[in-house]
């Protein structure tokens, strides 16, 4: 962990057998910055999938936006974004994605996986709901090359509210289904977006030069193989580059609803 000459006690990683309530409101709280789930999966089950998405149509992020280069299966709401909106071609995305999903012959889905993870920490999850639609849940994504610092708040990204309910806190989740030998970490800063921020955003991309979180408090996490990862992404964060290797994984966002639901959604 690198920090500055004071820490806080509160920004730390910790281990779970499974995500648990304690888990997702000691997040939602700030008295944790990450929640590791080692084994989540079975290496059989990710190779399994890993296997079968060599069939997959895989696409790409919005390369206008997001470089370097990020390989996905399914939509992200990001790339059908427009004036804070969401649109309408991302319903068209997400039902394509489900539909070649069901091609490949496994008994695992994206939205499957990502659900079962949270119906033993909490009463109601479910997909979120946006006039009345279900949202897509369970993206599967490859960084490789790695990410920009960036972070993630529904909040602020869209105008109004994402979903018909209201989000009053986000949490991103990953499964780790193939990992390269080296690199690949994942890197969280105890820093949130501020407004003066935005002279060092990158232009043309989503996210921001990594000045903008020097001498913050910050993690380093390495994935291994079938792990659960769960954190706070309005946190500034980033993926370094794999120096060898795939780094392929499954996930998506997490909302605690403002009448008290996990909400989910990609």
């Amino acid at each position: 962990m690198q920090h500055s000459s004071t820490t806080d006690p509160l920004f730390v990683a910790v281990e779970s057998e499974s995500i648990t309530r304690a888990d997702v409101a000691g997040l939602i709280a700030g008295r944790l910055a990450a929640v590791r789930v080692p084994g989540l999966l079975s290496a059989a089950r990710c190779q399994a999938i890993t296997a079968a998405l060599a069939n997959a149509p895989m696409d790409r992020y919005d390369e206008s936006r997001v470089f370097p280069v990020v390989a996905k299966f399914g939509p992200a709401i990001n790339d059908h974004r427009s004036a804070g909106a969401l649109r309408e071609d991302y319903w068209d995305a997400a039902r394509a994605a489900e539909k070649s999903w069901s091609t490949l012959g496994l008994s695992d889905s994206p939205r499957g996986l990502c659900l079962a993870a949270f119906r033993g920490a909490w009463p109601d999850v479910a997909p979120g709901r946006r006039q009345g639609r279900e949202m897509h849940v369970g993206i599967v994504r490859e960084i490789n090359a790695g990410l920009q610092v960036h972070f993630d708040d529904a909040v602020r990204e869209y105008a109004g509210r994402l979903l018909d309910s209201e989000v009053v806190a986000q949490l991103a989740f990953n499964i780790y289904i193939r990992v390269p030998p080296a690199g690949g970490e994942t890197v969280l800063w105890r820093r949130r977006w501020q407004p003066d921020d935005e002279p060092l955003r990158i232009p043309g991309g989503y996210g921001f030069q990594e000045a903008v979180a020097a001498d913050t408090q910050s993690l380093t996490l390495r994935p291994t193989l079938g792990e659960g990862f769960l954190f706070d992404p309005r946190h500034y964060h980033t993926v370094r580059q794999a120096s060898d290797g795939r780094r392929i994984s499954i996930g998506c966002f997490v909302g605690l609803t403002d009448d008290g639901r996990l909400a989910l959604w990609s």
